[in-house]
């Protein structure tokens, strides 16, 4: 029997959107983006968590109450993504004998990280999550918090973090359902959690990580570089062409270096990832800019049928990463490098 279907919280999809949005931006977001890229690709089909007040099932309008990413996500590939439902009629009730263990653990965690935890507040007290279509599906609480209201130890931890009793309060019930959802998951099942919900401890519960997905070729690192020059949409068909190139070629299939670094520039140039130039380009003068079909072309690599005389690659870009439509030139690959390379199997042969 085979693992039920991965699964990605609504937390860490909204942390993703943020990056391409004008307001606040997740302080992990970019992780995440690059998490949420190796995600798609290698799932076979993927669920996302949606808590939903039960009153509000029967008039749930899919797509058009979800994140702008889950329905751009879904519009590309509506075969992908399924909602992991949990229908709630009323709050859940939090065990008073380990409440205060949790909320002071969550407490030392929030005073430590507070720039982190305000800038991630910023984006869900934005307007469209807290009066959009998804807000009318979705409770702000899960569980019981509204008990703390009186409680001196969260008007000390809002205090010293610097944002209200509410936002506090929404923090700590988003947390608290990690232990929910990974239930709701089910055993064996690989769970894609926000950075809020992993790195505050719960002291009732013990979290054994389990492996990593194995991959032949991961994303994430090169995702987190391009993100911030994309849009949402850019960002989303990124993803459904990468995951179409990749099982195409049954690179979802395979075992982590089992690629060899031809067929990984192959894919990095395909899909569009920004390189950088060896150091023998920049030996043959491609530094300068300008590449002249004369002389010196054969010096250069293989023969190439460039229009034109005089070739423009923009020298300002070659102190680091070149741009992405530089490495989809297949006459100017010989000079470039992808940071992926270093993933194939001949990788510490060629190094």
């Amino acid at each position: 029997m085979s693992d039920p279907a991965p699964v990605v919280d609504i937390t860490s999809l909204i942390g993703v959107e943020s990056m391409f949005s004008k307001g606040a931006r997740d302080p992990w977001g970019l992780r995440l983006a690059g998490r949420l890229a190796d995600f798609i690709v290698y799932s076979e089909s993927a669920r996302f968590t949606m808590p939903i007040w039960a009153a509000a099932r029967s008039s749930f309008e899919g797509d058009q109450t979800l994140p702008t990413i889950l329905a751009q996500l879904r519009s590309r590939d509506n075969e992908l993504f399924a909602p992991l439902m949990y229908e709630i009629s009323e709050q859940r009730t939090l065990n008073a004998d380990y409440l205060d263990s949790a909320f002071a653990s969550f407490g030392d965690w929030a005073r430590n990280s507070k720039s982190n935890l305000r800038r991630w507040l910023e984006v869900h007290t934005q307007v469209q999550i807290l009066l959009g279509h998804f807000a009318l599906a979705r409770p702000r609480y899960v569980f019981d918090v509204d008990r703390l209201r009186t409680d001196p130890a969260l008007k000390k931890l809002a205090s010293a973090v610097e944002v209200s009793d509410k936002d506090m309060l929404y923090a700590f019930d988003v947390f608290l359902r990690y232990p929910l959802y990974g239930e709701l998951a089910g055993p064996g099942s690989y769970f894609l959690a926000h950075p809020i919900r992993e790195l505050p401890k719960i002291p009732t519960m013990d979290v054994n990580p389990g492996p990593v997905p194995s991959i032949a070729l991961s994303l994430s690192d090169a995702v987190v570089g391009m993100a911030q020059s994309m849009t949402l949409d850019s960002y989303t068909g990124f993803l459904h062409e990468a995951r179409g190139i990749l099982r195409d070629r049954k690179i979802h299939t395979l075992k982590p270096r089992s690629l060899d670094t031809d067929t990984i520039r192959e894919i990095a140039s395909l899909l569009g990832l920004p390189p950088r130039l060896k150091s023998s380009g920049r030996t043959f003068g491609v530094v300068g800019g300008l590449i002249t079909v004369g002389g010196a072309w054969p010096l250069l690599g293989p023969a190439a049928a460039v229009v034109g005389g005089v070739v423009s690659v923009a020298s300002a870009l070659w102190t680091g990463t070149v741009g992405t439509s530089v490495s989809r030139m297949s006459w100017l690959r010989w000079a470039l490098e992808w940071d992926v390379e270093s993933q194939a199997s001949d990788a510490q042969l060629s190094s």
